[in-house]
């Protein structure tokens, strides 16, 4: 056997064996979906209001970045509550690698009392978390404990 044959062996040995390696630790989502995937990341999972005063809309603002490579678009968001939570704006463009948008609500505590729990679902076109939930924590004060 020549030497050169040799090199061309040793290379394809040492380039599958690199390949097989790189496909069986996920490296074949270079390609396609996975590690090149847009990653959705909200700035936080769960938006505590705290005590609110009954009858009073609060508005909130959370930020939502994408932690993946690919451009991160949403796709809608939608609540749990149509009549205590309103939508009022959410990036309708796409969010670039590392970048961060801000998705503005408000919450009507009208009819609402005591300790209240509601949810918000954004959804993306991040392919392992399409759905991505946001729960709102508040504590209405009620009219007695005003003194109303």
């Amino acid at each position: 056997m020549t030497s050169n044959n040799c090199r061309r062996i040793l290379f394809w040995l040492a380039f599958s064996a690199f390949a097989i390696a790189g496909i069986c630790t996920g490296y074949y989502h270079l390609f396609g979906t996975g590690y090149c995937r847009p990653v959705l990341v909200a700035e936080r999972q769960i938006l505590d209001l705290g005590v609110i005063p009954p009858d009073s809309i609060t508005e909130v603002e959370f930020f939502i970045t994408n932690g993946g490579v690919r451009s991160l678009q949403l796709e809608g968001v939608r609540t749990g509550c149509a009549s205590c939570i309103k939508i009022i704006s959410y990036p309708s463009e796409a969010i670039r690698r590392g970048s961060s948008e801000p998705v503005r609500i408000t919450f009507n505590s009208k009819s609402l009392r005591g300790s209240v729990r509601r949810s918000i679902l954004i959804i993306s076109n991040d392919p392992f978390r399409r759905v991505y939930p946001v729960r709102i924590d508040a504590v209405v004060e009620r009219k007695e404990e005003l003194g109303e």
